[in-house]
This record gives structure tokens, C-alpha cells and sequence, in this order.
């Protein structure tokens, strides 16, 4: 496992979003990238063509290489037969969010979301002249979970056309159980609502949840959407290629003709590549790293009872995200997240980027080495210890 760690010396020589947003005295445990070398054969899929000089438009057999290897990792890993056929590549997962909610709602319509949320939920709501029909998780004490009353009251809204599912949750790591998709299923196809599924951590699921794709056990899987990407779980955001799959042919119709051809963009062969590479031969590389992410959840969990009182979470089932409440902030200190910044030196991603009301709450990314992890803790430790 080792070797999949990255020092924090080659981390800031690599530069990147993540490392280079913050002063070099700061720890970066924020942004969704991991801080893990990426699978041999991804690197391979990249390194040959660049190699070999080759970059030329790509055939179109790439992109269709990427719907094939969606649908074989969905049928061997989730037992979903999804189809190819019915999979569009687009460039990247936050597009195809945004395409979506363009091609199944009209402006003015209101979009279901389960607040808090990752922020590009909103924002493609919000851009797209819609209005946001929040549904916010409720914090009961065996972990977050969706309010149905409100939830129904919301689907039942005359002008409410689509819902925006994220499963696993970001930011709160919840693994909705096949139950609560079958109820929220009900839900949207009482009030005829069509329901868009974010299941790019499905991949990243801790024993002993799994996983469920929403299509699988919707009441009406014709008036699903589902979106998938290999970047989170190998960690190739900088690649950009996502996967939309549409439930019915009346869907895929509906969204090639809001986005003709090329409207979208064309994916590049080199991130097509990539993205089958993962798919089709990156598991064992995928089980090494989930080892680590399984010690680090352990020991942010551990971290946060040793903090009782100052600290508030429940264990992610899914993700590499902790959502973590900071109760105890100093009066006038402003956000977890600028507290945090300023008397750590650790960047957290602020809560009030997944909801208006989350001030005192920060999501830390916990796809790290534990020594680098160990440090952050640390340094919180000491920034909430009373004065």
C-alpha cells in the first residue's frame, strides 16, 4: 500500500488545485482530489499515446469503448444490465448534471435536492433559471436520513418536474439502503418526477453497506437518469469523462435533442482511455486504496470521540468525506472552515458551500496518507482545545 502514498513534498511539487489554492504551511484536506499515485494501467492508457506522438481526433469506438465498460463494471459490481446503448460520454459529471436538469425541466420549475449538498447541485439549478425544492437531511442520531413527509410534500408541488439524487451523499457519506430508494422511487413516480442519480462514489462503500443503483429498484426505471464517472473512486479528476445513462428511450431522445450533436463537446481519447482503463483493470489498485481509506475513516472517527462535546459526526458508510460539526467554535471566530484555516493551518472544505445554515460544519477529505492525515488532526486538536 505504501507505494499508492504520496509524500507531501511531491504533492506540492505536482501542483494542482488542491495544493496550490493555500500557503505551503497549510494542509489541503478539501478539495475531492486523492492524494494517491493513479492505477498502472490508468497511467499506461495515458502515457502510450503521448509516447507514440498520438494525438489525433479520437475514433469514435473510444467513446463507445467508455459506454462499454460502464455497462460490464455495472452489470459485474451492482448486477445492473445498464445497456450501452443507452450511455452518453460527456465531458465531465457536473456537465451532465447540468445538461440534465436543462433537458428535463423548463425554467421556473422546481428541482428537488437533498440538502446539504455538493455545491454544483444548487448551482445548476440556480443557472439554469429553476427553482431549488430543498429537501433537508435530518440529523437523527443513527446518521443523516431523508425527511419523506417533507419530501412528498415537496414532489407533490405542481411546478416540481425533476429530482437530484446523490447516492452516496456529499457531503454526509450516507449509503441510502435499497429501502429508502424504493420509497423515494414511489415518491417521484406518484408525482411523476423524474429522478437524476449522482452515483459517482458508488465505488468507494464501506462493509457492511453497499451500494444500490437507484434504477435497479425504482418503482418506474423508464424515468430515471443516472450519472457515473471513474474520477472519484481513481482518482482522475483531472480527466475529464463522465457517463450519462438514460432509463428509457423517451429520455435519451428528450436530452439529444436539447443538446444536439456536439453542443456538449467531445470527450478526448486520452480521457477515454483512461476512464475504460480504470473501469476495466483497475480494481486491484481500487482495493488497495479502500484499505487506506478504511484505516483513515477509523482513525477520524476515533479522533472525533476523543472530541466529544467540541466535535459532532456519524461514520460515512460511503465516500472519503467526513462531515464533521464543530460545536465549540470561539465566540467572533467566524466559520469552522476560517477557524480552522486560521488557528490550524488545515483547510476544510466550509459547510456553508453544501448549505446556507452549515457555518459550523466542514467536510474533510480523508483520502490521504495517515501521516499526512495524522498531522491535520493533530493540528485541529490544538485549535480546539479551550483557552
Amino acid at each position: 500500500m505504501a507505494e499508492l502514498e504520496l509524500s507531501e513534498s511531491r504533492l506540492r511539487a505536482h501542483g494542482g488545485k488542491k495544493w496550490r489554492t493555500y500557503a505551503d504551511d497549510v494542509l489541503p484536506m478539501w478539495l475531492a482530489d486523492m492524494d494517491f499515485q493513479p492505477a498502472e494501467a490508468v497511467r499506461r492508457a495515458v502515457l502510450e499515446p503521448a509516447i507514440e506522438g498520438a494525438f489525433t481526433y479520437p475514433f469514435d469506438a473510444e467513446h463507445r469503448g467508455v459506454a462499454e465498460a460502464f455497462a460490464a463494471r455495472m452489470r459485474t459490481r451492482f448486477g445492473w444490465e445498464a445497456g450501452a446503448d443507452r450511455t452518453a460520454v460527456v465531458a465531465d459529471l457536473v456537465q451532465g448534471l447540468t445538461a440534465t436538469v436543462l433537458a428535463y425541466s423548463e425554467p421556473g420549475d422546481g428541482v428537488i435536492i437533498f440538502s446539504p449538498i455538493y455545491p454544483p447541485f444548487v448551482r445548476s439549478v440556480e443557472v439554469s433559471g429553476r427553482r431549488v425544492a430543498d429537501v433537508p437531511m435530518i440529523d437523527a442520531p443513527g446518521g443523516f436520513a431523508i425527511d419523506f413527509d417533507l419530501l412528498r410534500r415537496q414532489a407533490a408541488r405542481p411546478d416540481v418536474r425533476l429530482m437530484l439524487l446523490c447516492n452516496p451523499h456529499n457531503p454526509t457519506g450516507r449509503v441510502f439502503t435499497g429501502e429508502e430508494l424504493r420509497q423515494v422511487s414511489e415518491v417521484a413516480h406518484d408525482h411523476g418526477v423524474v429522478v437524476v442519480s449522482d452515483e459517482v462514489h458508488a465505488d468507494l462503500v464501506y462493509a457492511p453497506h453497499r451500494h444500490v443503483v437507484f434504477s435497479t429498484v425504482a418503482q418506474d426505471a423508464c424515468a430515471t437518469v443516472t450519472l457515473q464517472s471513474a474520477t472519484k473512486a481513481f482518482n482522475l479528476g483531472g480527466l475529464r469523462c463522465a457517463v450519462v445513462h438514460f432509463g428509457s428511450e423517451r429520455l435519451r431522445e428528450r436530452f439529444t435533442t436539447t443538446f444536439p450533436d456536439r453542443v456538449l463537446g467531445r470527450v478526448s481519447g486520452v480521457s477515454a482511455a483512461a476512464t475504460a482503463a480504470a473501469w476495466n483493470d483497475g480494481d486491484a489498485w481500487l482495493s488497495a486504496v479502500l484499505e487506506i481509506l478504511e484505516l483513515n475513516r477509523r482513525a477520524v472517527f476515533e479522533w472525533v470521540t476523543a472530541n466529544q462535546g467540541a466535535v459532532h459526526a456519524h461514520m460515512p458508510e460511503g465516500t472519503y468525506f467526513a462531515w464533521l460539526d464543530f460545536r465549540r467554535l470561539p465566540p467572533g471566530g467566524g466559520s469552522a472552515h476560517e477557524h480552522l484555516l486560521k488557528s490550524a493551518r488545515v483547510a476544510l472544505q466550509a459547510g456553508e458551500d453544501f448549505a446556507d445554515s452549515c457555518s459550523s460544519w466542514a467536510r474533510l477529505n480523508f483520502a490521504t496518507s495517515p501521516l499526512i492525515l495524522a498531522e491535520a488532526l493533530n493540528r485541529m486538536d490544538a485549535a480546539l482545545a479551550p483557552r
